[in-house]
């Protein structure tokens, strides 16, 4: 299974608090896949969820829901009331947000209630990504306000999301770790945010590794490009002696590097049999770079 059907596993076998029931309920009904039309009902990948969203409908209205396989390659299950009777039922006993989109806040008495409902919206709806390839979690949702409405509830439990539009819908997404990492954590799935916390460290050390190596890479070969241009100019000069007539403090410098040809700046310093600063030492070596560039130009 995906990392996504994981997650979504383990969140349909928490078990629901009774004040929590029906937000949780309401969230698997208002974020199902059936936005254009009043059917409850709705399609997942994952049997597990869909068997919770029958289970829900039937303890909350005593009514039943039918769960069909689908016969396409990859494999989904559709979960719906398909009784007219109890489809009415429901319909009569609450305005979902079916037709304006918008979230009734009346199933919400304490906190942990808002943590299911949200629970509930991503088991109906929800994309999350590996994080071993990205950070992205999706709410494709029906309408603006719908989307806008969610944002304000994720916010409010220091979840931070945003909104774009898909098709003739909107996708609340969200692509900080930190923000997956509060968001799994909010419904409940603590063991993933584990996962995902450690995860996290693993890349950003791998990354900062990587950046290191690399930079630490660059540095070495300007350090042997700088070498050789620094040992052609010094032995042409001593081919031609011309190193002798320059000033002693050049002819140390240009010794020292004969000596160490493959030395950074500071290890020349190091090995100096005079005190000097690494900018002084680079200022000389220039100087006989130029000094030797003013010979070969003329």
């Amino acid at each position: 299974m995906s990392f996504c059907s994981d997650i979504k596993t383990e969140l349909s076998e928490i078990k629901v608090s009774h004040c929590c029931i029906q937000a949780l309920t309401y969230g698997l009904l208002l974020f199902g896949r059936a936005f254009k039309t009043q059917k409850i009902s709705m399609q997942s990948e994952n049997q597990s969820v869909t068997k919770l969203y029958a289970m829900m409908i039937k303890k909350i209205y005593d009514a039943n829901v039918e769960i069909t396989k689908g016969d396409s390659k990859k494999v989904t299950y559709r979960a719906e009331v398909v009784d007219e009777i109890d489809r009415l039922k429901i319909l009569a006993s609450v305005d979902f947000g079916m037709c304006d989109g918008k979230i009734s806040h009346e199933f919400f008495n304490r906190s942990c209630c808002e943590a299911a409902f949200v629970r509930g919206a991503f088991l109906s709806c929800g994309q999350m990504s590996d994080p071993q390839k990205s950070y992205r979690v999706d709410f494709p949702v029906k309408s603006e306000a719908l989307a806008r409405e969610l944002c304000d509830i994720l916010a409010r439990h220091e979840v931070l999301a945003n909104i774009s539009t898909r098709g003739k819908g909107f996708v609340v997404y969200i692509k900080r770790s930190e923000m997956i990492i509060n968001l799994l954590a909010l419904m409940g799935a603590s063991s993933r945010s584990f996962d995902l916390i450690e995860t996290t460290i693993l890349k950003e050390a791998n990354n900062k590794t990587n950046r290191v190596f690399n930079c630490d890479g660059a540095n070495i070969n300007k350090t042997i490009a700088a070498s050789f241009k620094q040992r052609t100019a010094i032995e042409y000069l001593i081919a031609r002696e011309m190193l002798s007539s320059l000033p002693e403090e050049l002819i140390s410098v240009a010794k020292l590097r004969m000596q160490y040809p493959e030395s950074s700046l500071k290890d020349l310093c190091n090995n100096s049999p005079e005190p000097i600063t690494v900018s002084g030492l680079n200022h000389r070596l220039k100087k006989i770079i130029e000094i030797y560039e003013n010979i070969v130009s003329k």
